[in-house]
């Protein structure tokens, strides 16, 4: 497989033979986007799915896809031999997931948050360090190819010490108490893919302090938190999926550093360098998305950018933007925030 070419005419079946058997778990409009990447995939043999809702596995035949499905993963594994997981499943069904690859010693990889709570967190902890196979989580928005470049900017050190970080994400979801999601909220929706951005751009945070607003019912439809990072300044979030106009999440980062500044977002990438670094000049640079190559971006969105990852991951043996730990910190981080929202913004430590 080769970069510039990550997703091959799926009908080549030519040197397949040793393709990496994977199943999806969770059958929802993400599962479906997995199963299209894996499909595509030259390295990998969409192997089955499992999931308990009879409507979708019928739907997924439907679509055309003829890899065996189950309502269990164990079920799952007594029709098709398989080498990994993407589990996509329902926030309240993904412990019990991951703990059922895990025994089976199976490679996983977790789309977004691995658990919904910071109980769950305390479940999966000692299971990811003593797994026989990787565990890798992640979300999309950590392989756009703009905030890659952000973060190897940030990485290289040309932008210095961070004096000053700014993050936000807007989505369209809610516009009256009639038309909310059935569960979860801002939290959940938005700003948990916007936490693992700043991990990875800034390292973990030690405390958080949050207030919210509650505009439609008992959900949490704004945010505004401080996270005091462990390696650097106070970061301000601020989460909102009442704004009308983003069909999909938007993330901007803004960091102000001892030398240059950096602002970054799905759309463009801003920064100011005291010095060339990373194929930019010194002085003010903009580049879009256009400009970074993207070899996934007429695929199957985020789910082939996490695919690729994951795959060369497994290769290697390594990829930070897929860690494990990181997921679960963020997990911890949006417990803290509820339990500062709870404490009338208290401050809340978080262990580091």
């Amino acid at each position: 497989m080769t970069v510039t070419d990550p997703m091959p005419d799926p009908s080549d079946l030519t040197g397949r033979a040793s393709a990496r058997r994977v199943g999806v778990l969770g059958l929802g409009r993400v599962g479906l986007a997995y199963a299209m990447a894996i499909a595509r995939h030259s390295e990998c043999e969409l192997a089955g799915f499992a999931e308990p809702r009879t409507e979708l596995r019928r739907f997924a035949k439907g679509a055309g896809f003829t890899a065996p499905s189950a309502p269990t993963l164990e079920r799952l594994l007594a029709k098709s031999a398989l080498d990994a997981v993407v589990v996509c499943a329902p926030p309240q069904e993904r412990v019990a997931l991951i703990e059922a690859a895990i025994a089976a010693k199976l490679a996983v990889l977790v789309d977004g948050m691995p658990s919904p709570d910071a109980e769950g967190a305390s479940r999966l902890e000692p299971l990811f360090a003593a797994a026989a196979a990787p565990v890798m989580c992640g979300a999309g928005v950590l392989f756009h190819p703009l905030f890659q470049r952000a973060s190897r900017l940030l990485a290289s050190g040309a932008l210095g010490a961070q004096r000053q970080v700014r993050a936000s994400v807007f989505v369209s979801r809610v516009f009256g108490p009639a038309a909310a999601a059935a569960g979860g909220d801002v939290l959940d929706f938005a700003v948990s893919d916007l936490l693992m951005l700043i991990d990875l751009l800034f390292g973990p945070a030690r405390s958080v302090a949050a207030g919210v607003h509650q505009l439609y019912a008992e959900r949490i439809d704004e945010v505004h938190a401080t996270l005091q990072l462990v390696n650097g300044p106070a970061a301000g979030v601020d989460g909102s999926w009442s704004v009308p106009g983003y069909p999909r999440a938007a993330q901007v980062i803004e960091a102000q550093c001892e030398k240059g500044t950096l602002l970054v977002s799905d759309d463009a990438l801003e920064v100011e360098l005291a010095s060339p670094a990373d194929g930019l000049a010194a002085g003010l640079t903009r580049r879009v998305g256009a400009d970074e190559p993207d070899p996934t971006m007429f695929e199957a969105g985020d789910a082939s950018r996490m695919l690729v990852a994951f795959v060369r991951a497994l290769g290697s043996g390594r990829d930070e933007a897929l860690s494990a730990d990181r997921a679960l910190r963020v997990v911890r981080t949006l417990g803290a925030i509820r339990r500062s929202v709870e404490a009338g913004g208290a401050a809340q430590e978080l262990a580091t």
